[in-house]
């Protein structure tokens, strides 16, 4: 006989539980009402929803939200970084192919600025910690702007808005810890 819930829905039943039961000061909800009413540039839904995917963040106090959202960014960054990779192999275009070596260079500069931010973060380096988040914030735009500057579409736009997004809301986070 089949049980009347799946494991997977009990197991995130328990996981809903724990976040009502234990939650923080700081409230993923909270934090990225604060956040959001900080930097126009973030969306309170999507900070919300991006923090939800690490499943310590709703117990987690402030500095510790600020380094989620980091380590976060990390992957998605990566990826978009291999992306890139993929993209300059295939390109004929000139204006392209330049566009995107300016990018690897830049994510190749943005990957290790956010590992170094984690760091900073958990060695309570903050103004170290905002350097390096702030260097991340304006990359992704940067690379936008390349492409359009050479009229030339960007097939990275959602990617790069979306870096561009998650660093921002670390920052964010960073900046409400002093």
């Amino acid at each position: 006989m089949r049980p009347p819930f799946s494991t997977s829905f009990l197991l995130a039943l328990a996981f809903l539980l724990c976040c009502h039961l234990f939650r923080a000061d700081a409230s993923v909800e909270k934090t990225c009402e604060a956040a959001a009413g900080n930097d126009p540039k973030i969306h309170y839904d999507f900070c919300v929803k991006f923090l939800h995917e690490d499943p310590g963040s709703c117990s987690a106090h402030t500095k510790e939200l600020a380094i989620v959202a980091a380590n976060l960014s990390y992957p998605r960054a990566a990826a978009t970084k291999s992306k890139v990779k993929s993209l300059l192999q295939v390109a004929t275009d000139p204006k392209a192919k330049q566009c995107l070596q300016t990018c690897l260079s830049t994510y190749s500069d943005l990957i290790p600025a956010l590992a170094e931010s984690i760091s900073a973060l958990e060695d309570d380096r903050l103004w170290d910690a905002k350097t390096y988040l702030s260097a991340t914030t304006e990359s992704p735009q940067d690379y936008e702007d390349g492409f359009e500057e050479m009229r030339v579409p960007s097939p990275l736009s959602s990617e790069n808005r979306e870096v561009r997004q998650l660093c921002t809301i670390a920052l964010a986070i960073t900046s409400m810890l002093g």
